[in-house]
């Protein structure tokens, strides 16, 4: 199979192949040859050198069966070329390499660099990206997909990632001495402030509420619980015109529901709060998904919760409009935002 792995430089592209050719059981015992990675520990993770004159660019003259041949930025062997052109002879080998046991992982920084011959054979597709927050995703596909389409990054398998540390000296990076320094999200600061004012300003209205239903309650008191003469602290009970007492009012005893299985069965599907059983706390919502804290990183745009979780689903063009010129909150009343400038 071909195998590409894609990512901007210091994503640590070289260090995940390096990790997988250390780790992997399924990567061992078999002729390996490097193209491209320098200084590979060579105890660590046994290769063989190339012949004489021979690199991954014509791998198809020299390559034996049942191989691994692993070529680092690719790109310098197969670029993008004109269409009509004559396809390069090892690409055209690529067609067939499944036949003599052969696997090869190519790394590259965008897939746009490469052949969209050699594109269409690619069988699997690992795409790495740090966002401005410094969060690490790992994006997944059967092919060779663009990681700049919202299409292709909708329908990709992501998960983080993180720097496999043990491989760091397996192998010598040029990224040490020519990795940039990534300039942070001026939300990646400005998040805790948010997140602390908007707590301050959840227990401000929470007080406020407070304050005002506790001489509401004390009002709404029963009139006729008035106390009897004597001082002696006891209620005399209801006179009936005849004389008899009548027995204290003594309210419904609370209706005790029985459960049943539709009870929780969700209204909507795989969503298993959405139970009838569930409807007084689904009616209990006392916060909604308000965007408090934008990002836009190249061609992607997230907004955030109160809670630091992603708004799934928002338009990217207002999502870019609240990252560049900020967000108005229409929620919030004067007197919150008197308390968040005094914060």
């Amino acid at each position: 199979m071909i195998y590409l792995i894609t990512g901007n430089p210091g994503t640590g592209k070289t260090l995940h192949m390096v990790s997988m050719l250390a780790k992997r059981e399924d990567l061992r015992n078999r002729p390996l040859y490097i193209d491209g990675i320098n200084e590979l520990d060579n105890d660590k993770i046994p290769y063989l050198p190339m012949p004489e004159g021979c690199n991954g660019g014509n791998w198809h003259e020299w390559l034996p069966d049942g191989a691994i041949l692993v070529v680092d930025e690719c790109q310098r062997y197969w670029r993008q070329r004109a269409n009509g052109s004559k396809v390069p002879e090892a690409v055209q080998a690529m067609e067939t390499h499944r036949h003599k046991g052969i696997d090869i992982y190519l790394l590259s920084q965008k897939p746009q660099q490469l052949d969209h011959n050699l594109k269409a054979l690619v069988g699997n597709h690992k795409h790495l990206w740090i966002s401005q927050l410094g969060t690490r995703r790992m994006f997944e596909w059967q092919r060779c997909a663009n990681p700049d389409s919202k299409a292709d990054v909708a329908n990709a398998l992501v998960r983080g990632y993180k720097l496999d540390k043990s491989a760091y000296n397996l192998y010598k990076s040029a990224e040490v001495h020519t990795k940039a320094v990534q300039g942070k999200s001026k939300w990646l600061w400005l998040m805790p402030v948010v997140l602390l004012a908007t707590g301050g300003l959840s227990y401000w209205g929470y007080s406020q509420f407070k304050d005002r239903l506790e001489p509401e309650q004390t009002a709404a008191a029963p009139a006729d619980a008035a106390p009897t003469g004597g001082g002696g602290g006891a209620t005399a009970p209801h006179q009936t015109p005849g004389g008899d007492s009548a027995p204290a009012y003594a309210p419904p005893a609370e209706e005790v529901k029985t459960l049943k299985p539709e009870d929780f069965r969700p209204s909507m599907d795989g969503k298993p709060w959405t139970a009838p059983a569930y409807a007084p706390q689904n009616t209990a919502i006392s916060t909604m998904p308000y965007p408090v804290a934008c990002v836009k990183s190249g061609a992607a745009c997230t907004c955030y919760t109160d809670q630091a979780t992603p708004i799934r689903g928002m338009d990217k063009g207002l999502c870019i409009d609240f990252a560049e010129n900020g967000i108005y909150n229409p929620y919030r009343t004067a007197a919150q935002s008197a308390a968040a400038d005094k914060s």
